[in-house]
């Protein structure tokens, strides 16, 4: 046999390879994800038990799909591309998300994991930092991974965990901001027209779509990893940030995200004074700024985005002096609605 033909065997027996391999992966589809409510966990090489991320199971792999601590059901990706059990499954009132102490010195406040605990061990989805003084959630982080679908994000209610009394958690509501607005700032501010006007929203500060399962989107929506945001901000700037930033997840790693607030908001009242703006007399404060840094796996800073959280002034504001301004990567609007939005050198971003 000649070297021509040796060569093309070489080839076709690495493509074949590299198909087979690509076979032997279990594909996790978003109806299995859309119609599963159990987690979906797996064990890595040393037997300890890991929250599944991605939507590819490698062949040999077995999920456990828990319901709770004592229902679980295996199924293993075997190497013609298929689980052992199909997908989706589904179960009874399967457990939730909770939100556990833990330590670590970055935090200024009270560190929070949200996740599940089973067999002993946390499996954290995110963290979160929070000021039990003011009510107020300084940053949260995750780690976001790569996915080719986006599933139809669940109905859930928002939960207050026991860090937020019923009445704080209530003051997000539309009314109830605007009769706050009117105690700081005086029967006649115009900030928000009339109790139905819905100017501050929750903004997640880990957003939902960072994460592919149902219930995995579904822990998101806690008042522990929320900050007030103006709504056209949060559906403006902060949004294209975050789809833009997904868009460049690697799909054999991923991103850890840190987002939060910077200050606290103030506007002038009836009279012309500055006053702060919070939403339950002296708690939850609105931030001034919103802030997301994003690093790579090994820890390497790799964009900072610095937003001004304000729709009523209407110049652009100086950069804050822990921002080194530089070009940002991507398209944004530079208007008040959508939110004033600086890119900030990440070797130089304290936060």
């Amino acid at each position: 046999m000649d070297g021509f033909n040796i060569i093309i065997l070489f080839y076709l027996f690495l493509i074949c390879s590299l198909a087979w391999e690509v076979q032997g992966d279990c594909r996790i589809t978003q109806y299995m994800v859309e119609q599963s409510n159990r987690i979906f966990t797996y064990r890595d090489a040393s037997g300890s038990l890991q929250l599944q991320r991605r939507e590819t199971v490698p062949s040999g792999v077995t999920l456990c799909m828990y319901c709770n601590p004592t229902d679980m059901v295996e199924t293993l990706c075997q190497d013609n591309g298929q689980f052992s059990v199909s997908l989706p499954m589904s179960c009874y009132n399967p457990m939730k998300p909770m939100a556990t102490r833990i330590r670590d010195s970055e935090c200024s406040g009270t560190l929070y994991a949200v996740g599940y605990t089973i067999d002993g061990k946390n499996l954290e989805l995110y963290r979160t930092c929070f000021d039990a003084g003011q009510g107020r959630v300084l940053y949260s982080q995750s780690d976001v991974y790569y996915k080719s679908f986006f599933p139809r994000r669940p109905f859930v209610e928002f939960v207050a965990d026991e860090m937020f009394s019923p009445q704080e958690a209530a003051a997000y509501m539309k009314s109830n901001i605007y009769f706050a607005f009117k105690c700081i700032y005086g029967d006649g501010q115009s900030y928000l027209p009339n109790p139905r006007s819905l100017v501050i929203n929750r903004g997640h500060l880990v957003a939902s779509a960072d994460f592919l399962f149902s219930d995995q989107m579904g822990s998101t929506f806690r008042y522990l990893n929320v900050v007030p945001q103006f709504k056209s901000i949060n559906d403006g700037n902060w949004e294209k940030i975050e789809r833009w930033v997904r868009s460049q997840i690697p799909g054999s790693s991923y991103f850890r995200i840190k987002s939060g607030g910077i200050g606290i908001l103030t506007l002038p009242d009836a009279r012309g004074f500055l006053q702060s703006a919070f939403l339950a007399g002296s708690k939850i404060p609105v931030p001034e700024w919103t802030y997301k840094v994003v690093r790579d796996a090994s820890g390497n800073g790799l964009y900072v985005f610095l937003t001004y959280n304000n729709t009523f002034r209407r110049e652009r504001p100086q950069c804050l002096d822990i921002c080194h301004p530089l070009n940002c990567p991507l398209g944004l609007p530079n208007n008040p609605v959508e939110g004033f939005t600086f890119c900030c050198d990440p070797k130089h971003f304290p936060l």
